[in-house]
């Protein structure tokens, strides 16, 4: 040990405008010693004691504490000091690690990166301040070696010589710091003072607080592990908040980790005088890293996609990197469809149709084609889970559907059954909505929104699935602004919607119904263009303009499709469900629909121009209407008949034939 080391150089490094007070080791000896007692100025009172210099001060003194392992890390963040910060001296105790100094333009607070783990060891780089010191001189506790200054010593450099750095300096210091770090090890500690924007709706300069928002705030903040400097600097910032009322809540945070002391935490907390610079702001802050939301405490709302969870093999998902173009190589797999080339694998698809047209039977009849990795209508799909959600029907009306489905998936009733894979989940009468945007446009997730994901997320637990069809019915059910409006099209598609793509591997298909232009358009289109423009793939289910109970389903949008945008296929309602229609039967039911709309199209259309089909003088019907339709004879003539029997045309007397006003059927499924 040096003989009056205090005594000696103390006195010289105050002289250059240095604070010195008193270590053993690194530990100061005076009660107080942040507060430059004048008891430190005692130099022979402390004759051989280690010397200790404190940050902070008039000339806002600050060190950086280079706390690594690793040499090559080490050189690497020196390198970076004197390239972004300038030269300065520098101290070592226990290498690699050292510390350099500098003075700030304004008082500041320590700040640090992040604790990362390098080779088994906590690393970090911290800038001390105000309320901080740093050995200058003295015995090193592990090494029991002496600290030294390998290049310019501190005694070389009077206070004032020292480079001057500003805050801003400092914190972009730290963030490239980080940078370097996260090349080394894992992050693991608090990353609080790196960052420099905080979370929205966070203030960082609110140093009051509730102390049931702090409490909430702090249940969010890790305590089994803290670093000793992490823990202080929680009481300081319990108390800039709480005052001497945040007592009992430093006692209970502090007893989460094993190391709690109940004395020790006393004499902490007695030793925090005023607090000015951290409080409320910090603790929100700092727990915000670790999922709390002080929007969610102060305005309750449902966890949106952001905050929704997926399970745990999904949670492991590391966000997508960016894609460098001479890196991508072949061959690639092959896209995967739903229903291919109408509805890709894992994205957002709609399927328009009007009210009571039938789109959720033809949905539903998918929906068992993709349960039991059946063709759909001759049209291949993937095989997997699905989980219907129903909004207009009820459970009666779905499993009169459903056993009309089995007959056309020819289910032996007796001995076989639906898919145990498909699930459905009647939601007539309930508030479904996924999204409203109740103010000032912001979008605010519906308590369904998370009902609705848990859901998802239990289908795929139970059926120990990868991947799940979502079918949404209808978009008037779940969505809660405006269709008209873009951006919030947009944001229901691709962030909520899309939100169950990307954390839960779904393919969402959503029934929608058209509006009034897009019905008369033939485009199906409803609102804006964002309906169009924010899915992979439309499509439009709709009526034959020749008989009610044909429909044609229309492919007007598949990103991926080989082969073009649109596509139409001829449904035939039969026997309680949609089939293509190829039997002779039913393609000779559609013939005779197709020609029996032709008889009262050009029975109409003579009546109305005066010279209406006549039964056996004038214009005969037997002759002139298959001549004018260029068809056989005999089939107009039955279909004639059919028609007079069904009462959609008749014959008045001394008049002609005319069809009878609102007897056509409507049809609806």
């Amino acid at each position: 040990m040096m003989p009056d080391r205090y005594a000696t150089f103390a006195p010289k490094l105050a002289d250059l405008g240095y604070d010195t007070t008193p270590v053993n080791g690194k530990k100061p000896i005076l009660t107080g010693w942040s507060q430059r007692p004048d008891t430190a100025k005692d130099f022979a009172l402390h004759g051989d004691a280690g010397i200790g210099v404190l940050c902070g001060g008039e000339h806002n003194l600050v060190a950086i504490d280079v706390d690594v392992v690793n040499p090559f890390l080490s050189n690497a963040i020196k390198a970076l000091i004197e390239d972004t910060l300038g030269k300065s001296p520098r101290r070592v105790g226990k290498q690699p690690k050292f510390l350099m100094m500098f003075r700030c333009t304004e008082p500041m607070t320590k700040r640090k990166t992040g604790t990362y783990e390098i080779e088994g060891a906590d690393c970090q780089v911290e800038v001390l301040a105000e309320g901080q010191q740093f050995v200058a001189s003295g015995i090193h506790p592990d090494t029991q070696q002496k600290y030294f200054w390998p290049d310019d010593t501190i005694m070389d450099f009077p206070i004032e010589d020292l480079e001057t750095v500003t805050p801003d300096d400092l914190q972009d210091f730290l963030h490239a710091s980080a940078t370097i770090l996260d090349k080394y090890g894992p992050l693991k500690g608090r990353v609080s003072e790196v960052r420099t924007t905080p979370p929205p709706a966070l203030n960082l300069k609110e140093l009051d607080g509730e102390i049931a928002e702090i409490e909430t705030a702090l249940a969010f903040l890790p305590n089994d592990d803290e670093h000793y400097d992490d823990w202080v600097q929680t009481l300081h910032a319990i108390k800039g908040a709480l005052g001497d009322d945040g007592y009992d809540l430093a006692h209970r945070w502090s007893k989460r980790s094993d190391k709690y002391d109940e004395a020790e935490t006393d004499r902490a907390w007695r030793s925090i005088k005023a607090v000015k610079h951290i409080g409320a702001g910090s603790i929100f802050h700092w727990a915000s890293e670790y999922g709390f939301n002080l929007r969610e405490v102060r305005e309750p709302q449902h966890p949106g996609p952001a905050d929704v969870q997926p399970d745990q093999p999904i949670q492991n998902k590391q966000p997508s990197p960016l894609l460098r173009a001479s890196e991508i190589r072949g061959p690639l797999p092959q896209r995967e469809w739903l229903l291919d080339q109408w509805f890709p694998n894992q994205a957002v698809s709609v399927l328009f149709g009007q009210g009571g047209v039938g789109k959720t039977l033809l949905v539903h009849q998918l929906a068992n084609c993709v349960a039991t990795g059946t063709p759909f209508m001759g049209i291949t799909t993937k095989k997997m889970p699905v989980l219907m959600v129903l909004c207009e029907d009820d459970a009666l009306e779905i499993s009169r559907r459903q056993l009309s489905i089995n007959e056309w998936l020819q289910v032996n009733e007796i001995t076989d059954s639906g898919p145990s894979n498909l699930l459905i989940w009647p939601r007539v009468g309930e508030t479904n909505i996924l999204v409203t945007w109740p103010q000032q446009g912001e979008d605010k997730p519906g308590e369904f929104y998370g009902q609705l994901c848990e859901q998802v997320q239990a289908v795929k637990a139970e059926q120990n699935a990868e991947e799940i069809l979502l079918v949404i019915d209808t978009a008037a059910d779940t969505f809660g602004g405006n269709e008209n409006i873009r951006r919030e099209v947009n944001t229901f598609i691709k962030t909520y919607l899309g939100s169950f793509c990307t954390k839960y591997d779904a393919t969402v298909l959503m029934l929608a119904h058209p509006s009034m232009s897009g019905m008369a358009s033939g485009t199906g289109m409803s609102g804006s263009t964002a309906w169009e423009n924010s899915v992979r793939a439309r499509a439009y289910f709709s009526r034959s303009d020749t008989d009610d109970d044909v429909r044609i389903l229309s492919r007007k949008k598949s990103n991926y499709s080989q082969s073009g945008d649109s596509t139409d296929m001829t449904l035939l309602w039969d026997q309680g469900v949609y089939q293509l229609p190829s039997s002779p039967g039913q393609m000779d039911r559609i013939q005779n629909r197709a020609l029996k709309n032709k008889i009262i199209a050009a029975i109409d259309d003579a009546f109305n121009a005066g010279l209406p089909f006549q039964m056996r003088t004038g214009r005969k019907i037997s002759t002139a209407l298959p001549t004018l339709l260029n068809e056989r004879q005999g089939v107009v003539m039955r279909a004639v008949r059919d028609l007079e029997n069904e009462g959609e045309i008749t014959m008045q007397a001394r008049v002609g034939y005319r069809i009878v006003k609102n007897r056509k059927t409507e049809v609806s499924h």
